[in-house]
């Protein structure tokens, strides 16, 4: 046992290492553990309901590609005037770009000829 450090007793109250206070190694088994930074041997009985959760959201959409956003059959229609071709009617679509406490986007799409416009409200 020359050159291994003393295994010291410990309630666990703590993920951390009493030496040197460095994050433990998840114990999967009862028994000692060792500090990966400080070499401390620990004793822990058993940890229950430890876990770990990782949440990893992807948005695949931005700003710009609303550009690319086809009239599809459910998209509501409501009276906007197009500033392009006057027509009255068009469609729209919704989009949150901003921070949250802040109101949608709104896409506009003339029925007549097609022209995108953009309303930040």
């Amino acid at each position: 046992m020359s050159g291994e450090k003393p295994v010291s007793q410990t309630s666990r109250d703590s993920d951390f290492c009493s030496t040197c206070g460095a994050l433990l190694p998840f114990a999967t088994v009862p028994g000692p553990t060792q500090c990966l930074v400080c070499g401390s041997r620990v004793k822990i009985a058993e940890q229950i309901n430890n876990f770990v959760y990782s949440i990893k959201t992807v948005y695949n959409h931005g700003i710009a590609d609303a550009d690319n956003f086809e009239i599809g059959s459910g998209d509501p229609e409501v009276d906007h005037l197009c500033k392009l071709c006057g027509h009255d009617r068009a469609t729209f679509t919704t989009m949150q770009t901003r921070s949250a406490d802040e109101g949608q986007t709104v896409f506009y799409t003339c029925t007549k000829c097609k022209n995108k416009e953009i309303e930040y409200s």
